[in-house]
């Protein structure tokens, strides 16, 4: 029953953003961008998540043994995994890995892969990668992240709110009113706030729970950095 309930939460949460999208036209539509297979990025030095493209069944995904950390350069050298944690609620498709066996270098390029990790429908999701590299910054990270998703709404030719996202300068700005979008550390900045998952620019944007883990855990963990 409460698998049933989730499965139906999740289609309802789709179900939303088509029609938002429907009845909605130009630039606040709402965009449905299709998944990737999987994706990863940094949270911090010790935590990093995997975003799959299905809803994921609780306990396979939960289980450190269905995954493998290594630096790209060192693929005999692993990573340990303290714990997997699905922590999207919303989709049910991201989950959190505690690490183990020392910080993560920064700016350091690594490998993830997944085996037998299966659907929320009980179907194996396979032998699955996504390379990523540690950390987030700006220029290497998160530039192209809001030009892909922010600056149709907030860049050169349309500034909505007066707020823009194409530069790291005018992030820090400010809109309509005095507060700045940006302010590095603080969780509940205005960026921060607007992108979370359900918020207007999440669904506007056609952002991923990942993606909005990613713009947080930049602007707290790594304190908005170039």
């Amino acid at each position: 029953m409460k698998r049933q309930r989730a499965r139906l939460r999740r289609a309802v949460a789709i179900l939303a953003l088509l029609v938002a999208g429907i009845a909605t036209g130009g630039c606040n539509a709402a965009r449905i961008l299709l998944p990737n297979p999987l994706r990863a990025a940094s949270v911090n030095a010790f935590v990093v998540e995997v975003e799959f493209g299905e809803p994921l069944e609780r306990a396979s995904a939960e289980d450190p043994a269905r995954y493998d950390l290594h630096p790209s350069a060192s693929p005999g050298s692993r990573a340990v995994i303290y714990s997997a944690t699905v922590v999207d609620t919303l989709y049910g498709r991201v989950v959190q890995l505690l690490i183990a066996s020392g910080p993560l270098p920064d700016r350091e390029a690594w490998e993830i892969t997944t085996s037998g990790v299966r659907t929320d429908q009980g179907r194996s999701t396979g032998t699955r990668t996504a390379s990523f590299v540690t950390g987030l910054g700006y220029a290497s990270d998160m530039r192209m992240l809001f030009a892909e998703h922010c600056d149709r709404c907030h860049g050169a030719a349309l500034a909505e709110g007066h707020y823009r996202t194409d530069s790291l300068a005018y992030l820090r700005g400010v809109g309509t009113d005095a507060t700045p979008n940006l302010i590095a550390g603080d969780p509940g900045c205005r960026l921060v706030r607007r992108t979370l998952p359900g918020k207007t620019m999440f669904d506007q944007g056609g952002l991923s729970v990942l993606e909005s883990d990613m713009i947080r855990d930049w602007v707290v963990e790594y304190s908005a950095r170039p």
